[in-house]
């Protein structure tokens, strides 16, 4: 009984604060603001620290042991990429007598200062988590303050919350573990990227775009497909900046994107051979095909990427067009389960659809796509971001909403903040926000309680 309390009331709770904010909106919205503060960087400074606390509430406050990162910080900490000493319930893969981290790499380098100060079991990752989640949703006002997205701070604010705060953003922020925490770092160098793209035309400069490609680099280190992000990035060089400064601004992006991708290719040299990343590719084997895997592993070095490939000819990568049809079925439909008992509804770990937890992002269909040929760049990235996950094995089990969804989010939501401004934000925009809000910050709330 006490348990089905504290449940309902953390979500009544948060309803509750969620309705006093829509009210106060009302308000705000029917007077001039003159109390606000006039530079934008104290407005997002208090994005950031605002909804750092907010993450905070919602996090459990546990030491997070899914800390894969802290693993392979420490290994490069001590000179090498392996991390043979990594527990066994954290996912790994082996080649070569080695056992390595699967994942992307870029957050371990996030949490290499945190790991030499604390080691690898006195450093939390979830606070990580929380604080890169508070600068996405500073950075995201940026963004869209930039790309001239709304028609004042308040609408821009609005846009910023559904961005982080009405998708699954909020949950893996929240959470923080160690497959959750590639996500949030991956959208905080995406959007780090984007700012300096988007800066304003009377301040920018080489270094911009420079810097754009080199945090752009950082997010594909992050989660490989980011890699179809270049779409977006190339997209707006064409689209906002001067046509006789095309082919420079392109060099300086590309020269500033070689950085991190040389180091993820040498990275992947070391490791296995190649310039490509096999992780995603052993994880596979191992986990659809183990006896294949084990038989890889008995094999020299030197034998095991040949094998590797001819396997994947046999049966096929990670990525299959016969699974596009279940990952459409999640992305856009797949609910939760209802019971006639306590808790009632039910997000399985399988996740709840977008269309369920995000209905604002719909919003992206509201866009006059005939003004702006940057929206149509934005709606093809999101296009083909999306194809790694449509195409993938799994979609994400073990988790709230859709995790793989983060790739292709960005761009929805820009377009979606564009749709929703496309005429001043009234109060049932704001409400299906603070709806999609409500519903997505019910997942970390479930998760405390019952997983």
């Amino acid at each position: 009984m006490e348990g089905k309390v504290s449940y309902f009331g953390t979500m009544g709770a948060i309803g509750l604060v969620l309705l006093a904010l829509f009210l106060l909106d009302r308000v705000l919205a029917r007077r001039e603001r003159k109390g606000w503060p006039r530079r934008e960087g104290t407005v997002e400074l208090g994005l950031f620290l605002v909804s750092f606390l907010a993450l905070f509430l919602l996090n459990k406050h546990n030491f997070v042991y899914y800390n894969n990162y802290s693993y392979l910080a420490d290994a490069l900490l001590h000179g090498h990429l392996y991390v043979d000493g990594m527990p066994a319930y954290l996912e790994s893969v082996e080649f070569g007598g080695h056992v390595y981290m699967h994942f992307a790499p870029g957050p371990a380098i996030l949490c290499l200062p945190f790991v030499a100060l604390f080691g690898i079991n006195g450093f939390n990752i979830a606070w990580l988590s929380l604080a890169l989640g508070g600068a996405n949703t500073a950075l995201s006002y940026r963004v869209f303050r930039q790309m001239g997205i709304g028609r004042d701070r308040r609408e821009r604010i609005w846009c910023a919350a559904l961005l982080t705060f009405g998708t699954v953003h909020c949950f893996l922020a929240a959470l923080g573990h160690g497959w959750f925490l590639g996500h949030v770092s991956s959208w905080f160098f995406l959007l780090l990227g984007m700012a300096f793209l988007t800066a304003p035309e009377e301040k920018r400069k080489d270094i911009h775009l420079l810097l754009a490609g080199v945090f752009y680099g950082c997010a594909v280190t992050c989660r490989m497909p980011n890699l179809l992000g270049a779409l977006f990035f190339g997209g707006y060089i064409l689209t906002r900046y001067k046509r006789e400064a095309w082919l420079r601004s392109l060099l300086f992006f590309c020269l500033g994107a070689a950085v991190p991708g040389g180091l993820y290719m040498l990275y992947n040299y070391v490791r296995f051979g190649t310039i490509m990343d096999q992780g995603y590719n052993l994880t596979h084997l191992k986990d659809k095909h183990r006896a294949l895997y084990l038989q890889m592993q008995a094999l020299p070095k030197e034998e095991q990427l040949a094998f590797l490939k001819a396997v994947e000819k046999e049966v096929g990568g990670p990525l299959q067009l016969k699974h596009v049809g279940y990952n459409l079925y999640s992305i856009f439909l797949l609910g939760p389960e209802f019971s006639r008992t306590y808790p009632y509804v039910i997000p399985t770990l399988a996740g709840v659809s977008l269309t369920h937890l995000s209905p604002a992002l719909y919003a992206a269909g509201w866009v006059d796509y005939r003004k702006d040929r940057l929206t149509w760049f934005l709606l093809l990235t999101a296009a083909v971001c999306a194809v790694p996950f449509l195409m993938n094995y799994g979609n994400g089990f073990a988790q709230f909403g859709m995790r793989y969804a983060m790739d292709f989010i960005p761009y929805v939501g820009i377009l979606a903040a564009m749709g929703l401004t496309r005429r001043p934000l009234g109060g049932w925009k704001t409400a299906l926000i603070l709806l999609c809000v409500l519903l997505n910050m019910w997942g970390p709330v479930y998760w405390n309680m019952f997983y």
